[in-house]
């Protein structure tokens, strides 16, 4: 079972999209060099056919980002309200943040808490204004935390 730190659930940053971010600037840089060098150069065919592929790669890649933006926002909503909550629960049993760990990533009815050797069930009202939590044990002692 893996748990996570405060630290890890703060600096989530997906690393796919610095891939994609990547690959849209690379195609809109060379979308501008090959477009310049068809401009210099109208005669020859193979920049303007080279610049209308790196034009279509670059809507491709624009669209898939798009796409993927719209579905990771209700994901990070999610990760942000387990920050808030841990941070809510160190507050509470007068913890330091560093010490609590949860076994996801998006606060969800039924999420493991690890605070010091103790393992406790998080169960969330309805609306998730309000949670009470629940003394757990583990079946399964091997855990990985991330810190």
């Amino acid at each position: 079972m893996n748990f996570y730190g405060i630290e890890y659930l703060e600096s989530q940053a997906n690393f796919n999209d610095y891939i994609k971010y990547a690959v849209i600037f690379g195609s809109l840089f060379i979308l501008v060099i090959v477009f310049v060098r068809y401009l210099k150069h109208r005669i020859q065919t193979k920049y303007r056919d080279l610049s209308i592929i790196f034009l279509l790669v670059l809507v491709f890649a624009l669209g898939v980002q798009y796409s993927d933006y719209q579905s990771n926002q209700a994901e990070q909503s999610q990760s942000s309200q387990m920050v808030a909550f841990v941070k809510s629960v160190a507050k509470e049993r007068s913890v330091a943040q560093e010490e609590i760990f949860v076994n996801g990533t998006q606060l969800a009815d039924g999420v493991i808490l690890k605070i010091g050797d103790e393992y406790y069930r998080v169960n969330l009202a309805f609306d998730q204004g309000s949670y009470t939590l629940e003394r757990a044990h583990l079946l399964n002692k091997e855990i990985t935390v991330t810190k």
